[in-house]
Order: structure tokens, then C-alpha cells, then sequence
């Protein structure tokens, strides 16, 4: 007797400690030592190694060049004309780290060069302006998926090669002022879709531009190539915190991005961009932490720029809110998206964990997507979550998702663990869900239009009905264990088309069949 006590306590600890590897208990244990150099990708797809961009390492204080300390509350000495001399300094020598030394610096918009490193150093604080004639005159951006002309970024990039924005210091937005600004000339901005209509000559805002009331992102990279953001804090950013557009070679590790005030306030959205590692952050923002784009409707349609090659790892989001997610796809996907490696996250109290989000109009295809070993609690919304209905009457050319991988996800607290929505004329397309654990849920799984959809080593409790599957057509489940409260059966199959279902391990006595479906449609 005391053999087999011992032999099933060592079987129950091997399944602890099992689950423990597989899902991880709280953050991922990489954050607490961020390795110096940069690992291997290890990515399900070719992706070139990353490496930081060589910057010369010659020194320019501003300091030498006139900068002034200021204080925390008043903006005084304004450092932008110091700064761009340091820049163009190091830039005219061939390139070199641009050094903001410990203190209270304050500034307006600072426009990078090639071969330029800005080092705010700990316990520097770069304050900006918050003087909005500071910000222009306007310049080329992407806002909301729309090109357009408007305030300067914070920190800008345009055409550059060779730039980097590093330190252990604080960037401070003071984005307040942008936000009450925005809210009341909400009125006087054209609504975006209807922007892409006009050409781009003529998307104007900005004092004495045209329109008012369009906020510019913290930093945004244009058209660059070898790019690093690192070590750096920002916070309370007018719109979206780190901004690459139309650029390459990106690398975004071990930065702390403190937004939750701001609306919009996105942590990182590469948007249209190639071959981009996003490692070892922290995020507490007012939107998505984590959000790949490639721009909206007509205009991204016919750019045809999408994102691709994209690593996101060893990352966690705190209380991420305003219906935002810690990993999510879109909205703007007209650029279309593919081969992105996402890995060793954790979730806490956000709305959304995983979320795609896209719509008709909107339309090429998402496609080449691997999710793994994420642990998401305390949830407001749902944990996963696919919408290609984003916008109610959106009308035009439907997007396309297929391919998506998403194992090891251990979900601890939601109303509804996973929601997976087609459109009627574009159904989701060959999704793969393994070994998903929801120890807690008010609802399970809504599972709607998804072909050729493969569940395997599935764990969900639920107080209501664990799983509703409407309109799938060929499903593959293996080892699926499902625990509800009210209903006693915790399965139900309907739709007109659903079919070709396969499920292993799991007795027809817990399938509740609708729409004059019958247990005939299942192989076993």
C-alpha cells in the first residue's frame, strides 16, 4: 500500500510540475535576468538574425552644446535647438551617441539622423513641450493606418538608417494636454476611412495645415532601417507610444511603457514593417499593448505592404484596458500580415489577451500565425478572441485569417475563454488550438464559420455551457475535458454547415446537437 501511495503522489508531481513548464506560473522567469546579447530566434519561419545597429561610439553631451536644466512641473529652457546641434554634430562626424545627462531636461520634437544613438541616461527625464507650435511645421506619418501630414512625433526618424533611442532614462510625454486638446476638436477631424478617399497632398493637419485634432505617436520611425529601441521608460504619450512604419530591421527589448491614462495609448504597432523583434517589455497602457498593422482600406490595399517576420517574446501587460489585448492583429490589415512568433507572455487584468480584429473592406489575408506559452488572469472580456466583424455595416472586400497556431495558453479567470467569428463569405481556415487550459470561465468556447479546425488537449470549466460550436466544418478533437455548471451537456454542436466533425475521446452522451444535426455527422 505504501508503494503505490508514493508511486501516485510522484505521478501527481510530475503532473505539476508538467503543467508548470508547459504554461509557466506567473511572469515569464526570462524577465528577471534579460540577457545582454540578443538570442536566437528560433522562429517557425526564415527570419535573419537581429542585431542592434552600429552606431559609432563617440559621445555629444548636449550639455556641451548649451542644453539647460529645467524642473519637473514648468517648461523652461527649451532644449530643441541644443539638441538637433549635438545630432547634427555627431551626424556631420560620421555618427555617435547623443547624451542626455542625468537631470531635468525639457524639449521640443527631436528629429533623428542616420548613424545616431540617443542615450537618455538614468536619472535623466526628457520632458517635451507642451507648446503645440513647437511640433511643426507637419510632417509625413501614418495615423491610424492612414498616411497623412501632421504634428511632429515626439521623437522622429524619417529615411534614415542606423538609429537607436537607448538609456535607463524616463521620456516624459505629458500627454494630457494632447488628449483634452483632441477631445475637444474631435468634431473637426475628418473620419479616417473617408481620408484615404482624398489624395495625400491634401490630408493636411495641424495649425495653419487644415484640420485640428489629430494626435501625433511618442516615436515614430519612418521608411528606416536598423532600428533599436532599449532600456528606456515612456510615459503618458499624446497617441501611440513606439510607431515604426514602412521600415526593417527593428529591434524594441527591455522598455517600459506607462500609458494607461492615455486614450489610444498603444505600447508598440509596427505597422507595414519587416523582420521585427518586440522582447523583454513591460507594458501598463490605455490600448493594445502589442499590436501588428499594415494599414487601412483602399489605400493599404494598394500599397500591399504587409508586416511580416515579426518575434514578440518574454513580455507582460498590467491592467491593459479600453478593450485592448496583450497580443493583437489589426484592425488595419489591408496590408495584410504573415509570419509572426509570438511566445512566454503574461496577461494580467486586461480585457483581451490574444485578439484579432478586422473587418469587410479591410480585406488581403492574415495568415502564418504562432502563438505559444501564455498565461493570461483575471480577464474583463475574453482571453481569445478572432473578429473579422469589427465595425457593424462595413461593407467591401472581406479579409482573409488562415493558419494560426496557438498552444500552451493557460487562462485563469475570464467571461468568455475563446471566441473565434467568420465572416458568411470568409470563413477562418485551418486553426490549430493545443493544449489550452481554462481552470476558470463563464462561458467556454464560441466557436462560429472556422474550417478545418483542430482542438487538441483542451481543459475548459465554465459556469455555462463549456463549448458552442455553430457552422464548422471539418473539426479534428482529441482529448477534450469539459466542466460546466447549468448544463448538462456541455457541448453543443448546430449550424446548417456544420460537418466532417472527428472527435476522439469524448462520449456522443455530452454533444447536444442542434439545428436537426445528428450524431451522424461525427466519425469516432
Amino acid at each position: 500500500m505504501k508503494i503505490k501511495k508514493i508511486q501516485k503522489y510522484f505521478i501527481a508531481l510530475i503532473l505539476v510540475l508538467s503543467i508548470s513548464i508547459s504554461f509557466g506560473m506567473g511572469p515569464p522567469e526570462e524577465l528577471k535576468n534579460i540577457p545582454e546579447e540578443i538570442e536566437p530566434l528560433n522562429a517557425p519561419f526564415d527570419m535573419p538574425k537581429m542585431e542592434r545597429p552600429d552606431v559609432p561610439a563617440r559621445t555629444f553631451n548636449i550639455k556641451k552644446f548649451g542644453a539647460k536644466k529645467g524642473n519637473r512641473t514648468e517648461y523652461v529652457d527649451n532644449n530643441t535647438e541644443t539638441i538637433h546641434k549635438a545630432i547634427e554634430a555627431a551626424h556631420s562626424s560620421g555618427g555617435g551617441k547623443v547624451v542626455v545627462p542625468e537631470g531635468e531636461w525639457w524639449t521640443g520634437p527631436i528629429h533623428l539622423m542616420s548613424n545616431i544613438n540617443l542615450h537618455v541616461t538614468e536619472n535623466a527625464v526628457l520632458h517635451f513641450s507642451k507648446d503645440k507650435e513647437d511640433y511643426l511645421p507637419v510632417v509625413l506619418q501614418r495615423f491610424e493606418g492612414v498616411r497623412v501630414y501632421n504634428y511632429s512625433p515626439l521623437i522622429y526618424a524619417r529615411d534614415v538608417k542606423n538609429v537607436a533611442l537607448t538609456g535607463k532614462g524616463l521620456l516624459n510625454g505629458h500627454g494630457k494636454h494632447w488628449w483634452e486638446w483632441a477631445e475637444k476638436k474631435a468634431d473637426q477631424v475628418t473620419e479616417r476611412t473617408k481620408a484615404t478617399k482624398v489624395p495625400l497632398s491634401r490630408r493636411m493637419y495641424g495649425k495653419g495645415a487644415g484640420e485640428e485634432g489629430m494626435r501625433p505617436p511618442f516615436v515614430s520611425f519612418w521608411r528606416s532601417n536598423n532600428i533599436l529601441v532599449e532600456g528606456v521608460t515612456l510615459k503618458d504619450t499624446p497617441f501611440w507610444n513606439i510607431l515604426p512604419v514602412f521600415s526593417q530591421n527593428i529591434i524594441v527589448r527591455d522598455v517600459t511603457i506607462k500609458s494607461k491614462k492615455a486614450p489610444n495609448g498603444d505600447g508598440v504597432n509596427p505597422s507595414s514593417c519587416k523582420n521585427v523583434l518586440i522582447e523583454y517589455n513591460h507594458f501598463e497602457t490605455g490600448d493594445d499593448a502589442v499590436t501588428i498593422k499594415s494599414g487601412l482600406n483602399e489605400e493599404a490595399l494598394k500599397l500591399n505592404i504587409p508586416t511580416k517576420n515579426v518575434v514578440v517574446r518574454y513580455y507582460k501587460t498590467i491592467d491593459v484596458q479600453t478593450g485592448s489585448g496583450g497580443i493583437v492583429f489589426g484592425s488595419e490589415t489591408s496590408g495584410g500580415i504573415e509570419n509572426i512568433y509570438v511566445h512566454d507572455a503574461y496577461f494580467k487584468g486586461n480585457d483581451r489577451g490574444i485578439r484579432f480584429k478586422s473587418e469587410r473592406g479591410r480585406g488581403n489575408v492574415v495568415k502564418n500565425i504562432y502563438i505559444h506559452d501564455i498565461q493570461m488572469q483575471d480577464l474583463d472580456q475574453s482571453a481569445i478572441n478572432f473578429n473579422t466583424f469589427y465595425t457593424p455595416g462595413a461593407k467591401g472586400i472581406a479579409p482573409t485569417f488562415k493558419n494560426i497556431n496557438i498552444h500552451n495558453i493557460k487562462i485563469d479567470g475570464v467571461p468568455t475563454a475563446i471566441v473565434l467569428n467568420g465572416l458568411p463569405e470568409e470563413w477562418l481556415t485551418d486553426f490549430t488550438f493545443k493544449n489550452i487550459e481554462v481552470i476558470s470561465s463563464k462561458k467556454g468556447a464560441r466557436i462560429n464559420r472556422v474550417k478545418n479546425l483542430t482542438m487538441q488537449n483542451i481543459e475548459i470549466k465554465s459556469e455555462k455551457r463549456a463549448m458552442i460550436f455553430n457552422d464548422v466544418f471539418e473539426l479534428k478533437m482529441k482529448n477534450i475535458i469539459l466542466n460546466n455548471k447549468i448544463d448538462k451537456k456541455p457541448f453543443l454542436l448546430k449550424g446548417k454547415y456544420t460537418g466532417a466533425v472527428n472527435i476522439e475521446d469524448y462520449s456522443l452522451r455530452n454533444i447536444k446537437f442542434g439545428n436537426n444535426l445528428s450524431k451522424d455527422i461525427i466519425r469516432q
